[in-house]
C-alpha cells in the first residue's frame, strides 16, 4: 500500500472500489440461486467476501491517513460502519436490477469479508500500534 500513503490517492482508491462494487452489483442476474450450482454460489458468495474485504481494508487506510492520532478502535469502527452501510446499500442496489434481489443473507456474507479485513488489520497493525502507544506513554507518564 505504499502507493496509498496520501490522502487524496487512498480515498481515490476508495471510491474506485465502490464503483467496482456498484458496477458488479448493476449486471442483470439470470436463475436464481436455488439452481445454480453448488460450486457458482460458492463462487458467488466468495466474491462478496473478497469484495467486502478489500473495502474494509481501503476505508481503514483512507480514515487512517485522515485521522492519523486516532486509535485503532477508532479507525476500526469507522471503516467497519462505513463498510457495512456500503453493503446495505449494495443489497438495496440490488432490489432496483432486473434479475437480482437484495438479500440480507448477503449482508451477512458481507459482514464476512469485513470482519476478514478487521481481523487482518488487527493482526497485522493492530498489535504494532498497541505496544507503540503503550511504550510512549511509559516515557511520557511513569507511573
Amino acid at each position: 500500500m505504499r502507493c496509498l500513503r496520501s490522502r487524496s490517492r487512498a480515498f481515490s482508491a476508495l471510491v474506485v472500489w465502490m464503483a467496482v462494487i456498484f458496477a458488479f452489483s448493476s449486471i442483470p442476474g439470470g436463475s436464481p440461486s436455488s439452481d445454480m450450482p453448488l460450486l457458482m454460489l460458492f463462487e458467488r458468495k466468495g466474491a462478496h467476501v473478497f469484495e467486502f474485504l478489500i473495502l474494509f481494508l481501503l476505508a481503514y487506510n483512507a480514515f487512517r491517513l485522515t485521522f492519523p492520532k486516532e486509535t485503532f478502535r477508532f479507525l476500526g469502527t469507522l471503516a467497519v460502519s462505513f463498510s457495512l452501510l456500503y453493503a446495505f446499500s449494495d443489497e438495496t442496489h440490488q432490489l432496483f436490477v432486473p434479475g437480482r434481489e437484495g438479500k440480507l443473507s448477503d449482508v451477512g456474507i458481507d459482514v464476512a469479508g469485513i470482519v476478514l479485513g478487521a481481523c487482518a488489520v488487527y493482526v497485522l497493525f493492530g498489535r504494532w500500534n498497541f505496544r507503540s502507544i503503550r511504550k510512549k506513554q511509559s516515557r511520557v507518564n511513569p507511573l
